[in-house]
């Protein structure tokens, strides 16, 4: 079992939480001075919220048996908790619905054989602390459908006496985005050190290796492409009418070709371009060329099934 760190712990500025979700309205100025000690501590879930909605999309290759993602509990206040703090969260399938119609979005309900965690959950966050240990969810990749998109928001239903619950952190979306080319790939990297594919491939090259087509939205897929892999990523688009894929576009992710290609003195000479695809049979075939030092490369990628 793998552990994600998709949701890193963190802690909010209690300023600004205090502002966020409480507002100026309760806090008193007193001479110049600003108290805050009529604040009612408020429960959150930091890792939650619509502003940590992409942190929130889970990615696993489909091989993994299981794979598991943590969020926790804050108790946020001027001081620690002064006795335990029970906190009690729940499957929320109201907020996925209100997602939904906020957002114009599909999402359905994880099904019961993609996930593991307990329906209702009383959760303490101890005397002399502001945050609950880590509340696992633990997700099954190999079960999921990667067509479809599925969430399961979980919720904060009860909190302590004398205490707020946050508005904007009092949900978190776990999701995964469905696309219909999404999944496990073969993937085939054939290298030629000259400007063209005449001659013979360098021994770099490879053929069956496994790779994956991760969703960034319905429409958009990102795969690694076998030059510096991994650290540039092509970026495939389509448009989708009724299940009918068309107008296939495909590019590099510029943050990759900065972070990865620009500094070790490569420059892209020809974009990358499909030399074949099949939508139907989920094959995909991607020449590109660069340079490297002033040397030509020339470099195919092919993805199937």
């Amino acid at each position: 079992m793998k552990r994600n760190n998709i949701n890193r712990f963190f802690k909010l500025g209690l300023f600004a939480l205090m502002v966020a979700t409480i507002g100026f309205s309760c806090v008193k100025s007193r001479e110049g001075l600003t108290d805050f000690s009529n604040l009612q501590p408020t429960v959150l879930i930091p890792e939650g919220g619509l502003s940590n909605f992409s942190g929130q999309n889970l990615v696993f290759p489909p091989t993994d048996a299981s794979d598991t993602v943590v969020f926790h509990l804050n108790y946020a206040a001027t001081d620690v908790a002064p006795s335990d703090k029970v906190i009690g969260i729940a499957i929320d399938d109201g907020a996925i619905t209100a997602y939904n119609a906020a957002n114009g979005t599909n999402f359905t309900k994880f099904p019961d054989s993609i996930y593991s965690f307990p329906a209702t959950s009383n959760i303490t966050i101890p005397k002399g602390a502001n945050y609950s240990s880590a509340i696992p969810l633990v997700v099954y990749p190999g079960k999921v459908d990667p067509t479809v998109s599925y969430m399961l928001a979980i919720s904060i239903k009860t909190i302590p006496s004398g205490t707020t619950l946050s508005s904007n952190f009092e949900t978190i979306y776990y999701h995964f985005i469905g696309n219909p080319i999404a999944g496990a790939y073969k993937w085939d990297w054939t290298r030629w050190n000259a400007a063209d594919t005449t001659g013979t491939p360098t021994g770099t090259s490879f053929v069956g290796r496994s790779t994956i087509f991760s969703p960034d939205d319905p429409n958009t897929v990102e795969v690694y492409a076998g030059y510096i892999n991994p650290g540039v990523r092509y970026v495939i688009h389509f448009d989708n009418n009724g299940g009918v894929l068309s107008n296939f576009t495909v590019s590099l992710n510029q943050k990759d070709v900065d972070a990865n290609l620009t500094p070790s003195n490569i420059a892209v000479t020809a974009a990358p371009k499909f030399l074949f695809l099949d939508s139907v049979n989920h094959i995909f075939r991607i020449e590109m060329g660069v340079s490297s030092s002033g040397n030509p490369r020339t470099l195919i990628d092919k993805y199937y099934h």
